[in-house]
């Protein structure tokens, strides 16, 4: 086998495909984007026209988020993610492993927390102002707070499990050099 050809299959071992990265990239956007837009919508007072269109962006957020988290996760079932670094200590690993795991469930939760809130607020999730959403549950009230609380919770859960991931990833480019980051960031190759 050609030398150089190796090479390239070595480099490309070591970290994601194109595919993953693009994933990884566009749901990480829209989920700082929905969290940001949840904070701003629910401190407007009131019912104003503003308000109702940020809950609009913020569903058609969370929709595409699940949908675009659904593919990750069988991408990621059928492509098998690059190597952990040499030398990484086990304990790394496994937290690795399970915060992973935490945050792949949390892009698919949240989403369908939010959706069965709104259900039992009574109101249809119209994807993009086009596409009505099935309703799965009546409007319950009850069960529409205990929904709002958990959606809130969970995203709370997200937002330091997000912390987590990201100081993890500076601590391995600045602290161990261990080029992880670059898995996911190729121009710092």
């Amino acid at each position: 086998m050609d030398s150089s050809v190796h090479a390239v299959s070595a480099q490309q071992q070591d970290r994601y495909s194109a595919t993953a990265i693009g994933l990884h990239w566009a749901i990480a956007l829209l989920i700082v984007c929905g969290f940001w837009l949840g904070w701003i919508m629910t401190d407007i007072p009131g019912i104003t026209p503003t308000k109702l269109k940020y809950f609009s962006w913020h569903k058609w957020i969370g929709v595409t988020v699940f949908a675009l988290a659904v593919i990750r996760v069988v991408w990621r079932v059928t492509h098998s993610a690059p190597a952990d670094p040499p030398g990484m200590p086990a304990w790394q690993k496994g937290a690795a492993h399970l915060t992973h795991f935490l945050l792949y469930l949390l892009m698919l939760v949240i989403p369908i927390s939010g959706y069965l809130y709104s259900s039992a607020a009574g109101l249809q999730v119209v994807y993009l102002g086009i596409l009505p959403l099935p309703t799965i549950i009546g409007p319950d009230k009850a069960l529409k707070v205990t929904l709002r609380l958990v959606h809130i919770y969970l995203n709370y859960t997200l937002l330091a499990f997000f912390v987590l991931h990201v100081l993890a990833a500076l601590k391995h480019h600045f602290v161990d050099r261990d080029g992880l980051l670059g898995r996911m960031l190729p121009f710092l190759r």
